[in-house]
């Protein structure tokens, strides 16, 4: 029997307050012993609950995203890693620079594709552990504690929580523990994988979900909760195969857009190849050439989805190529068109023919290249070379200057077909090291670059700078061309969130030096300037000085230019945006 000794009993209210809310009952009062009776599942979970269960599987650490490097579905390499590719050593500093790994492999299709990782490497489990492994032998005994390739596997990919996320903990005596804060399915995982079965937890409603498709639902209870995850957890691909973006584009927008900047496009109609080539360039611009070379039209182009197609805009004067064309099939090399009047278009890939050596001496030719990475006998030299250009010759000669045509050295280059396939390219100077001198296998060319792979442990990338400007992999000539055109004022600076575009009146006056001379605020100054192409191909631009404020010296990165702006934005994500100021 239970005997109330005082009606304000501190703990005995807290009691009958959890337990009202809970919507406990008592047995009867001839018992000794009060019994509770199960909490309501639209409230609480334990650890054996269908819900942790689900919870858990939902925040598994998903390892199929990087399977083209370890063909492994609950296996994931922590990054960054390096790997050898085809013979091309690359470091995967993220999962964007999986697709370099896919370009090499998409090079040639008739070549045996292999890839080699680089140990020791840490691998992360799917309950989030961490295992340094140190040799192919050890990872493939890892490999063996996952499903197979497009295997059913108990990870739940099709659905996301949106963190952050609330759980009340409180233990079967209705103490209130804590209330645990959740910032990420590493941390929902060990939470669920460290509650027992004496301890009772509540998700804090309502709670938002992710689909597949990146739209959201939002529930309000742990049944609601249960019904959401079954419903969409077979609901997409997952993607479990050994490839990278599956070798079949999707027919989405990011995709599409990617894939268009790459080379050139053969436009065919309803009456076959026209002859025709579209451009499409990184800054939402293309031209149309015919096969002279000589440019048809121009305009400007995006892609944009609408319900379950994405739609091609084409903005020129060129009437069978102009308007919004709705893609029905899409792929690597192909895009195929209708418009609304019932009008077909399909595009082709067309791309430089690395086997064709006539065709690769000529493409070389037509203009310069801009060394971007360098890497001999594991020892990255790309700061040391980094504004070099090579201007390859009719004759067979080349010259090589830095970005001010300083440091001048003069050299020969061979390209020959080698007997196992390929072309190889010697490069020799008598004014430069065994940095650069070698002779090399031409691993990769397209469009805007060039890799090179050498026989003295050699790794050199080089980007196409033609003097029209013409193509993505030309922003760094572009950008340091109109920075020494006029003077240049900060129209737009905003600093750690903040916009204090009005304390920085300055205008600078960029020299072909390399030096400035800038005034503001009833000042002058001056510093040096340089723009370079970075590691992961994006163009840098660095503002060096001993008495500019110093809030503008900094490294930056372009994040666009056209021809009167360029907008910089540096690590600490500060914006500083210049306009082109001419008499």
């Amino acid at each position: 029997m239970i005997i109330m000794k005082t009606s304000n009993n501190p703990k005995l209210l807290k009691f009958l307050a959890i337990s009202a809310f809970m919507l406990m009952s008592f047995f009867s009062c001839q018992k000794e012993a009060v019994d509770i009776s199960q909490p309501n599942d639209n409230q609480t979970f334990q650890a054996s609950s269908e819900i942790s269960q689900l919870m858990s599987r939902t925040a598994t650490n998903d390892g199929s995203v990087d399977n083209i490097i370890d063909k492994a579905n609950c296996l994931e390499v922590k990054l960054p890693v390096t790997v050898v590719v085809n013979n091309i050593e690359i470091i995967i500093d993220s999962q964007d620079d999986f697709q370099e790994i896919e370009d090499i492999f998409d090079q040639f299709d008739n070549d045996i594709d292999q890839l080699d990782i680089q140990y020791p490497i840490t691998i992360i489990s799917g309950d989030f552990t961490e295992t340094t492994i140190n040799s192919q032998a050890e990872l493939e005994e890892l490999i063996q504690s996952c499903a197979g390739e497009n295997e059913t596997d108990d990870d739940i990919e099709c659905i996301d929580f949106q963190y952050p996320i609330s759980i009340s903990i409180f233990n079967t005596s209705f103490d209130v523990i804590e209330t645990k804060k959740i910032n990420n399915d590493q941390e929902l995982y060990v939470f669920i994988e460290n509650l027992d079965d004496n301890t009772l937890a509540s998700l804090n409603f309502p709670v938002t979900m992710v689909l597949a498709d990146a739209s959201t639902v939002a529930v309000n209870n742990n049944e609601e909760l249960i019904s959401t995850i079954n419903q969409a957890k077979d609901s997409c691909d997952e993607d479990d195969d050994y490839d990278y973006g599956d070798d079949d584009l999707d027919c989405d927008v990011n995709s599409i857009k990617r894939n268009l900047k790459e080379c050139f496009w053969e436009i065919r109609n309803d009456n076959g190849a026209s002859g025709l080539k579209a451009k499409f360039k990184e800054d939402f611009t293309f031209v149309v050439t015919n096969p002279n070379g000589v440019e048809e039209a121009s305009g400007a182009w995006t892609v944009t989805q609408d319900g379950d197609y994405a739609y091609v805009q084409l903005d020129s004067n060129f009437q069978d190529f102009n308007g919004s064309w709705k893609v029905v099939e899409c792929g690597d090399n192909f895009l195929e068109m209708t418009d609304a009047a019932g009008n077909f278009t399909k595009l082709v890939k067309d791309c430089p023919d690395n086997s064709n050596l006539p065709a690769v001496k000529e493409f070389i030719k037509e203009c310069k290249w801009y060394m971007y990475y360098l890497k001999v006998g594991g020892e990255d030299l790309t700061a040391q070379y980094h504004d070099y250009h090579f201007d390859f010759k009719e004759d067979g000669t080349f010259i090589m200057t830095t970005g001010n045509d300083q440091d001048l050295h003069e050299g020969t280059w061979v390209a020959q077909e080698i007997a196992t396939g390929g072309i190889a390219i010697t490069l020799s100077s008598p004014t430069l090291t065994s940095d650069i001198n070698d002779y090399y296998l031409l691993a990769r060319l397209d469009d805007d670059k060039m890799v090179l792979q050498g026989e003295q442990e050699h790794t050199l990338k080089l980007e196409r700078v033609c003097d029209d400007n013409s193509g993505s992999g030309n922003q760094v000539a572009r950008v340091k061309n109109a920075m020494k055109e006029c003077a240049w004022s900060v129209y737009y600076f905003d600093l750690d969130g903040v916009d204090v575009t009005q304390e920085f009146p300055i205008y600078f006056s960029f020299n072909e030096d390399g030096t400035f001379a800038a005034e503001g605020n009833g000042a002058n100054y001056s510093g040096e300037w340089e723009v370079m192409m970075l590691n992961d191909g994006s163009t840098g631009v660095v503002i060096s000085s001993s008495d500019l404020p110093s809030q503008l010296v900094d490294e930056y990165v372009v994040t666009f230019d056209d021809n009167d702006k360029i907008h910089l934005v540096d690590a600490q994500q500060n914006t500083l945006k210049i306009k082109k100021e001419c008499n």
